[in-house]
């Protein structure tokens, strides 16, 4: 008997809605780079390609495995520019699914280099896996979890992993009572905490996972995005790929976000003054 079943009445727990989970036929773990970390384990390639652009976050696990990386570039549509004969039998590739709009470009490398590529779909909560290649996503992209993200591919399992043992939520509670400036200290202190070991999801996580109106979000998300689209499209360089996402067979079911790239300086300060906080990407890396 679990020690939940062992303990009976005394005061009520969070009652949360009770469904399924989204990624029923994938390894869930604590995070994105938790299931990278346990991809390198089963793959064990002699060198990874990584694409230039890509957080450096992504990176720990490779040199946590103490797996040497070469860098590729990425073409204007995000397409993998690679050095002819890469990946080799022995390496793996990794691609990222960039912005949720990039399944198809995924799909057709996988395709092309069967058992050598891992695709990052963390910006692709949707995406559910390509035939011979492994991929994994991350639940705290896309909702306000405190840890969670799954993995697809031959021969993971988290049958015998502990479950992640911090769990952080305090910002969660805080932003949704409205404390906004608090919970933004205790979500940066919860992303620095994210680790690559790779722990099984929080029971937390899984509950609040299974409540989830997945059709529901994804229709708001697409709503969303066709409205920026509409509004910022014509002044938007990556207006090619922003359009992908109309586009059903590239598998964009719902965008992580809508990608926007304009000419000149973005006026940042005006833009929080307002109280809109949008992502800046990876404000490391420069063309």
């Amino acid at each position: 008997m679990s020690a939940r079943a062992e303990t009976i009445g005394g005061f009520f727990e969070l009652e949360i809605r009770r469904g399924a989970p989204y990624h029923r036929n994938a390894v869930a773990l604590s995070s994105g780079r938790a299931c990278l970390a346990e991809i390198l384990r089963v793959v064990g390639p002699s060198r990874a390609w990584v694409p230039f652009y890509v957080c450096d976050t992504a990176l720990a696990p490779f040199e946590r495995a103490g797996i040497p990386t070469a860098f590729y570039d990425v073409d204007e549509r995000l397409d993998p520019s690679l050095p002819p004969g890469a990946p080799t039998e022995r390496e793996c590739l990794l691609y990222v699914n960039y912005f949720g709009l990039k399944g198809e470009t995924a799909a057709a490398l996988a395709a092309a280099h069967p058992r050598r590529v891992i695709v990052d779909d963390t910006q692709a909560f949707y995406a559910c896996g390509y035939t011979d290649a492994w991929s994994f996503n991350s639940a705290r992209k896309f909702f306000g979890v405190p840890d969670g993200a799954y993995a697809y591919g031959p021969g993971l399992t988290a049958a015998d992993r502990p479950r992640v043992p911090d769990v952080h939520y305090d910002h969660l509670v805080n932003r949704l009572l409205g404390h906004q400036q608090t919970a933004f200290d205790q979500f940066q202190r919860s992303e620095a905490a994210v680790s690559s070991e790779p722990w099984r999801m929080s029971a937390l996580a899984e509950r609040l996972l299974a409540g989830i109106d997945y059709d529901d979000v994804c229709t708001r998300r697409q709503r969303n995005y066709a409205v920026l689209h509409r509004m910022l499209g014509d002044r938007n360089r990556l207006r090619p790929i922003a359009a992908g996402a109309f586009d059903r067979t590239n598998g964009a079911d719902a965008p992580f976000c809508y990608p926007l790239f304009v000419e000149g300086e973005v006026p940042w300060s005006t833009i929080w003054s307002r109280h809109l906080f949008v992502p800046r990407l990876w404000p490391d890396l420069r063309s």
